[in-house]
């Protein structure tokens, strides 16, 4: 052997020869019992970061593992197509050469679109495989292509035609940078400091006045705001006050509620009060959720731009107006704000509102505002037509199937059933171009009659006889294909020769997509499968800086994983990873950490070399076959029964996906048991001790071989006895 270990030799030798040699590959048609694992399909635009690298990482171990326990393995790779992520970085680009999706048409966009795709998907996937993971690369699945499509249409088709699709406008989360709806669960919050304005709004006592007054405003002209302030009485018995962190939005008030039996306004229940920034008279009623402690205990209602205000405008049969827009900027409404962006605009109403009186006081605030986390502008509710899917029946048939699944840590089936309970419709339809088109088709006859088609309608309109078809242009919200993913990614509904992989074995997700993705995954799983669509989910931790902040560009802190691999090797940077993989557990850890930690186990890893240099170079070629256990050494049979325990303990560990502790477990036999103990009191009785010596080395490599695969490789192929042509088909030990 070598004096040094060559980790980037080995380790592209290595992985050459377990692909050329197919060891990655499930087999269908195999009588082995089948084990599977689905990849998490990462964005097609993201760079591999240590979250992908930790996933690969934990993926790899159990799949390797479970070979060598003899299963028939699939570990399914798929990459997303990452429809707002995607869409956003080529319009970017795109800007660049002077062209927007309004001056190229859609057929120009796509190519453009699919040849950006390939662009980025080669440079993507010679990043993703670097961790050694040893995925059956042969059926990789990306989340567009025409297996998955036909798969998702499946899966609308069958909604359709079980009643549980509509479409209509409702209030949605909408993202005026994206330029499309998002779902309450794909938003972030960020704390704030803003004012809260105390708003007075002066009850009327002469409807009739006051609309006239409204009346004589020209239609042709910008409306000038009637002072309804002017003469005014400072007697507060005249007024309601109304604390809002938004008065551009007075703008589109159409009511004003107040929690039931309130002290002071509740005299004015049923009366009208007059809007401060335009005249209009807004209905007061009570409400009981209306929140008590928060400001004056009236609530300004808002319907277009607020999903509270859109509920209780719902049950009082309120207008529903917008003066803001899906740009983000503001409406005609807002008068002689038309034009102006959300901060402009709530900087010139309040001073509109200072001049007529009309603020009481001010206060500073400290809120939560909702962002996208995609692109982190604020998000600004609004009511926009979109597709819905109704997920009660759905929620329901997860909840009562869910304990079929393992959770880790087991505290996740209660927070993702809490949820369950407690859910809203699936708003599915996104204003991009980039996804999987929503498959209607408009008859632009006379009935507007709808068909679902996957490629167009063949046959005219039943209803006007017509044959001018259009097809909605709206795409599938990408959580649409990714919670079909376990079974699209097997070809559902033409499974039935992979259909022995599901429900797969193994899935694991960082905390954070647990709505968008896991719970919609068991939800879909066991609608159209009717079975849970994985055994075991594991949730891993999140990474963050030592400051608990989530890596990021913008902040600088992230931790390039290749760079890990560069300066340490890949089988130290896995190992440095796995201290982190405790269920649920976020990690803190900084480059200068992770570096501590990946020298620590490349430390280990020449350790390990060090052994077998020790143990092979000096083997006695013409020693005697190995003794009976019965006539070994009182040192033998303690290292070997310290083995045994290791062997049973990480076994355990692993299977119960605790690989953080199987590491540790393994870690302190090697050094400080096996090389610090046996060793140096084998050195005294060297010939005896042989036998036991590559004993213990052939069970050490099998058992590090899940986290460090190629080191082990390396070193089983140096192993005397004809030994497996690989270390990756050996079987596992379960007792020496």
């Amino acid at each position: 052997m070598d004096k040094h270990y060559d980790a980037k030799k080995a380790e592209e030798k290595w992985y050459k020869f377990w692909e050329q040699n197919g060891y990655f590959s499930a087999d269908q048609d195999s009588t082995k019992e089948p084990y599977s694992l689905l990849m998490p399909p990462p964005n097609l635009t993201g760079d591999l970061h240590l979250g992908h690298a930790m996933q690969h990482a934990i993926l790899d171990a159990i799949a390797r593992f479970k070979r060598m326990q003899g299963y028939d393995v699939l570990l399914l790779p798929g990459v997303d197509h990452a429809g707002i992520q995607f869409e956003g970085t080529l319009n970017k680009m795109l800007a660049k050469e002077g062209l927007t999706k309004q001056k190229i048409d859609r057929e120009q966009w796509l190519k453009r679109a699919w040849e950006f795709k390939g662009q980025v998907y080669k440079s993507f996937h010679s990043t993703w495989t670097v961790m050694g993971i040893s995925a059956d690369w042969k059926k990789e699945v990306f989340s567009l292509e025409p297996k998955v499509q036909k798969a998702v249409f499946e899966q609308f088709r069958l909604f359709w035609e079980q009643d549980l699709l509509y479409k209509g406008a409702y209030i949605v989360q909408w993202c005026p940078k994206c330029a499309t709806a998002i779902e309450d669960i794909e938003m972030e919050y960020e704390e704030r400091k803003e004012d809260l304005y105390f708003v007075k709004y002066r009850i009327s006592q002469n409807v009739i006045a006051i609309r006239q007054l409204a009346e004589k405003q020209s239609s042709q002209e910008k409306i000038a705001t009637p002072d309804v302030h002017r003469d005014r009485d400072d007697n507060n018995e005249h007024y309601i006050t109304i604390a809002t962190a938004r008065p551009e939005t007075i703008f589109a008030d159409t009511g004003i509620a107040i929690y039931p039996g309130h002290p002071k306004f509740a005299k004015f229940t049923h009366k009208k009060a007059i809007n401060p920034l335009n005249g209009n008279l807004l209905p007061i009623f009570e409400d009981e959720r209306v929140e008590k402690e928060f400001g004056t205990g009236a609530l300004k209602i808002t319907p277009g731009h607020d999903s509270l205000d859109y509920e209780i405008g719902q049950t009082h049969d309120l207008d529903i107006l917008h003066v803001v827009d899906k740009t983000g900027r503001i409406t005609e409404l807002g008068q002689d704000l038309e034009g102006l962006k959300i901060e402009e605009a709530k900087d010139r109403a309040v001073q509109k509102l200072n001049e007529l009186g009309a603020i009481e006081k001010t206060e500073n605030y400290t809120h939560s505002v909702p962002i996208c986390e995609r692109c982190k502008t604020t998000v600004e509710p609004l009511v926009s037509e979109e597709w819905f899917v109704k997920m009660k029946p759905l929620a329901e048939k997860a909840l009562k199937n869910i304990d079929k699944i393992n959770f880790y840590p087991e505290n996740y089936k209660k927070i993702l059933s809490d949820w369950l309970a407690k859910i809203h419709d699936w708003s599915i339809s996104r204003s991009l171009w980039w996804g999987h088109r929503i498959p209607v088709w408009y008859c632009a006859g006379k009935d507007k009659h709808i068909v679902v088609s996957l490629e167009g309608p063949k046959q005219p309109c039943k209803e006007c006889g017509e044959s001018h078809w259009t097809q909605e242009e709206k795409v599938l919200d990408t959580w649409f294909s990714s919670g079909l993913w376990p079974l699209a990614a097997l070809g559902w509904p033409e499974w039935k020769k992979v259909k022995k992989y599901y429900p797969w074995d193994f899935e694991l997700s960082s905390g954070e997509i647990k709505y968008l993705w896991i719970a919609r995954m068991i939800m879909l799983g066991l609608w159209f499968a009717d079975e849970i669509p994985f055994k075991n989910m594991f949730f891993h931790g999140q990474m963050r800086d030592l400051q608990g902040r989530k890596f990021s560009k913008s902040l600088g802190n992230g931790i390039d994983p290749n760079q890990l691999r560069a300066d340490w090797g890949t089988d130290a940077s896995r190992m440095a990873l796995y201290t982190y993989t405790a269920p649920g557990r976020d990690g803190r850890a900084s480059k200068q950490t992770m570096d501590e930690r990946a020298k620590n186990f490349r430390n280990f890893g020449t350790k390990l070399w060090n052994i077998a240099r020790f143990i092979l170079e000096t083997r006695d070629k013409n020693q005697e076959s190995r003794k009976e256990n019965s006539k070994l050494h009182e040192d033998d049979k303690w290292i070997l029964d310290e083995l045994n325990k290791t062997i049973a303990e990480s076994t355990k560990q692993l299977e119960s996906f605790q690989l953080h502790l199987a590491t540790e477990t393994i870690y302190n036999f090697v050094w400080h048991t096996f090389a610090d103990v046996y060793i140096e009191k084998s050195k005294l009785r060297r010939h005896d001790a042989q036998q036991t010596l590559e004993a213990c080395l052939e069970v050490i490599l099998k058992l590090t071989h899940p986290f460090m695969p190629f080191i082990t490789e390396e070193i089983w192929q140096k192993l005397p006895g004809g030994k497996q042509e690989s270390i990756m088909i050996a079987k596992w030990p379960t007792k020496i």
